[in-house]
């Protein structure tokens, strides 16, 4: 079963968008340290190198925390909206936990206003991890606290029908 994003087009823009400052970040770095070369006192660059690589950390955490997922007998494949398409076994999961990277309750006071106390839901996910991920969605993994292994979530903010999504990952995850 296929459990797209919320908002697929605005979904598409945001990973296009993350990708190109992602190659921009990356790109820039190699130019920065050559500036850095060729400028007396230049040494700034070089921070500034490092500071640009550092940036692309994040942009991996958006391009890879919530892909829209589908779900199967054989595994979950992710579908990402930049990027190649992964399936992951069941077996390859190793842990379904809570996703920690939501926002808590407390934190959330101006989107319940804009939203409508009728409207509004808590923030919900769950996030699995598994070291048969590639190593792009082991940023998700370092900033959700799992080291460096790879994970992904599940969350009501990001994904259609996410009570029947973690229905059936609770299951299969059983069996």
């Amino acid at each position: 079963m296929h459990f797209p994003s919320l908002n697929p087009r605005l979904y598409a823009v945001g990973q296009w968008g993350a990708a190109a400052a992602a190659a921009a970040l990356v790109i820039s770095a190699p130019a920065q340290i050559l500036f850095g070369l060729a400028i007396p006192g230049g040494g700034l660059f070089f921070v500034t190198a490092l500071l640009s690589l550092a940036l692309v950390l994040p942009l991996l955490l958006y391009l890879r925390a919530t892909p829209p997922v589908t779900l199967d007998e054989a595994g979950i494949t992710l579908a990402p909206g930049v990027g190649r398409q992964v399936t992951i076994p069941w077996g390859a999961i190793r842990d379904v936990k809570p996703y920690p990277l939501l926002p808590p309750p407390d934190t959330e006071t101006m989107r319940r206003m804009v939203v409508g106390r009728k409207k509004y839901a808590l923030a919900q996910g769950i996030m699995l991890t598994s070291d048969a991920l590639p190593w792009t969605y082991r940023a998700v993994g370092w900033f959700a606290g799992e080291g460096f292994r790879g994970a992904f979530a599940v969350t009501n903010r990001t994904h259609a029908n996410f009570s029947q999504a973690t229905y059936l990952v609770e299951k299969h995850m059983k069996l």
